[in-house]
């Protein structure tokens, strides 16, 4: 190859390497603002897509609703109370009184949250209303347990003497887990009422039974065995209300727990 056809195909090149650059630079201009806003509304589209969900609970005239329908079904449960008392169906004024107690207690702390969106005049009407309320159930069910309870012990001196004790703790522990129910803060206290109800009402149902086998064993069968059963059932339920009451006075430990390992810890750490 001359020197001269090498000097061309250099030029060329030169040439064409020149204009790869220009055509690149031409390119880059348009398609960076191009790329920038593709970027720019994707970048929108996402926010717009992904962006967490704000949570927010019902606002205070929601609540103030709530609560009025609350107190409306409370009222209606206060009048059948009433109607129980006049009727002398005392067994169900206790099972529905002590239903109604946990919901009274939750009447009175959803009244003192929203105490700033109510009148003072309403506020104090319905805290008024509820310790009377409340007073008065504790009053009738203190009278009605302590009728049950000497109708009871003279029958179980009569029958069931082995017995006197344990049901005797049972009585015991059931009033103070109602209270201690009542005095909760848990969001479910009409539930555990219930729970708790029903496990008594079985309870009864068992020593109804062993008392009527135990005064007559000859009109049962298996009676011994039965009654047996029975007993150690009802020792069992014993044991099984004072687990549950330990788990209730834990609960209201927690503050205790933590302010104790918070201390501890302090103590420790100023040793070191």
């Amino acid at each position: 190859m001359s020197r001269r056809d090498y000097r061309n195909v250099r030029s060329r090149r030169w040439i064409g390497i020149l204009l790869i650059f220009i055509a690149v630079g031409i390119i880059m201009q348009y398609l960076i603002p191009i790329l920038f806003a593709v970027g720019i509304g994707y970048g929108i589209y996402y926010y717009a897509t992904h962006q967490p969900k704000k949570i927010t609970g019902p606002s205070a005239s929601q609540q103030i609703e709530d609560l009025k329908e609350e107190i409306g079904a409370a009222d209606s449960r206060i009048k059948q109370l009433d109607a129980y008392l006049e009727e002398k169906a005392y067994e169900k004024y206790q099972q529905l009184a002590e239903q109604l107690l946990p919901q009274l207690s939750y009447i009175q702390g959803r009244t003192d949250t929203l105490r700033k969106h109510i009148s003072p005049e309403i506020y104090q009407r319905i805290q008024r209303k509820v310790q009377n309320v409340t007073t008065d159930i504790h009053e009738q069910l203190h009278n009605l347990r302590a009728q049950t309870s000497e109708s009871l012990k003279s029958n179980l001196e009569e029958l069931a003497p082995e017995l006197l004790e344990t049901i005797h703790n049972i009585q015991t522990d059931h009033e103070a887990i109602l209270k201690k129910i009542s005095q909760s803060e848990s969001n479910n206290k009409e539930e555990l009422t219930a729970i708790h109800q029903s496990q008594i009402e079985h309870y009864e149902d068992i020593l109804e039974g062993y008392l009527k086998i135990k005064a007559s064993p000859k009109d049962f069968y298996n009676a011994k065995e039965r009654l047996s059963s029975a007993k150690a059932a009802i020792e069992q339920f014993d044991l099984d209300l004072d687990e549950t009451l330990r788990q209730l006075n834990e609960a209201d430990l927690r503050d205790f727990d933590i302010s104790l390992r918070i201390l501890t810890k302090k103590e420790t750490n100023t040793e070191l």
